[in-house]
């Protein structure tokens, strides 16, 4: 229809360092979930990590909008398979004949979040995990039986620096060079370039360079 903008499916994300940062830091790029008890530095995931990009170089990287979830047991050992999840939908945890598996249960109790239940008894809970591009977004340590995980998701990426981090890590588990964040908004966004710019004394700062 004339007029109406075709969302694209994925979104095209250009890195390029500028700045005069030679210690070689990682770029982390991570997801918040914005509910009131989220905290980034306690329970933040490096989603995508970006190392060894030198002056001048650059690294491009993909953010697909679809999202997906499962759930897993026994300190990570056993785990569900991955379901794409929508926005406003619930699912749960459950076991039928073939064993523990995931479902859609409706919707969830908010237009704007994903709901995921613990309906089985396995000793720790379960731990609900969100994924973009196959690698893990967000985490929600211990769901007990019968209670459930809440995201919200908002098209934002968080950018940081850190000296030790691996895709996948816990923020509280990293080397991080700062706790400030560069908050980066994609809504209606198809391809952005952020660049990374600064020295020792006037410190480091990433920035949108373009973005269509």
């Amino acid at each position: 229809m004339k007029g109406c903008r075709i969302m694209s499916n994925q979104i095209k994300i250009t890195y390029v360092n500028r700045s005069m940062n030679e210690d070689l830091p990682k770029i982390f790029l991570f997801l918040k979930n914005e509910i009131p008890t989220f905290d980034a530095l306690k329970d933040g995931v490096a989603w995508r990590v970006i190392p060894d990009v030198g002056r001048g170089s650059q690294c491009t990287v993909t953010y697909p909008i679809e999202t997906a979830v499962s759930a897993s047991w026994n300190d990570h050992a056993c785990r569900t398979a991955m379901l794409t999840a929508s926005i406003g939908k619930r699912y749960h945890i459950v076991e039928d004949g073939t064993g523990i598996t995931i479902d859609e249960d409706g919707n969830a109790g908010n237009t704007r979040s994903i709901d995921v239940a613990n309906d089985i008894r396995v000793p720790g809970g379960i731990s609900v995990d969100l994924y973009k591009d196959g690698k893990l977004m967000m985490r929600k340590k211990t769901v007990a039986y019968d209670q459930k995980a809440t995201f919200v998701l908002h098209p934002k990426l968080y950018w940081g620096l850190a000296s030790e981090i691996q895709e996948g890590d816990q923020l509280s588990s990293a080397v991080l060079n700062s706790d400030s964040f560069f908050e980066q908004d994609l809504e209606g966004v198809s391809e952005v370039t952020v660049g990374l710019y600064g020295n020792p004394e006037e410190g480091y700062r990433f920035e949108v360079e373009s973005q269509k």
